[in-house]
């Protein structure tokens, strides 16, 4: 679990960093003296994209730590486990 908690980790910190600069570059954009609003629409939807990305890598680690957990660990988890 902890392998795929620090894969998670790293995956979200460089899709944040690729967020980031993408966000940079429509800044950017949005600074000229002319903006380029077809241009921007696209930095925006890539933008976008990098964020849903990023929310389904997220999604899919979690997947895979499920996987690797036995029912009883399951239950425990999410409280559905009766007490002892």
């Amino acid at each position: 679990l902890n392998q795929i908690k620090e894969k998670a980790l790293l995956d979200g910190a460089n899709a944040e960093r690729r967020i980031e600069e993408a966000e940079q570059e429509l800044w950017t954009l949005t600074a000229s003296e002319a903006p380029d609003a077809v241009k921007i629409e696209a930095k925006i939807r890539a933008i976008e994209k990098l964020r849903a990305d990023k929310r389904m890598a997220f999604i899919r680690a979690v997947g895979d730590a499920g996987k690797i957990l036995t029912a009883d660990q399951r239950a425990a988890l999410l409280g559905t486990k009766p007490p002892m």
